[in-house]
């Protein structure tokens, strides 16, 4: 498994964004009152936390590979 590119990455964002819109998560009473700059980097810190998680995968397998 490989690293996904910028590119795939990016879609996956603005897939991701479509499903869990500002305004459906502002109806949720924790996110009432996210801003627009909140709600952003919410999503970058979760998608650096799902890419640490992809690495973290791919590299076990490398070494899975390599033994």
């Amino acid at each position: 498994m490989q690293k996904p590119d910028s590119h795939t990455i990016h879609e996956a964002t603005k897939k991701a964004k479509q499903q869990l819109s500002i305004a459906s998560l502002q109806k949720k009473s924790k996110y009432k009152d996210i801003t627009e700059q909140q709600y952003n980097e919410l999503f970058e810190c979760a998608q650096a936390f799902a890419l640490l998680i992809l690495e973290s995968f791919t590299n076990d397998e490398l070494i899975e590979q390599e033994l």
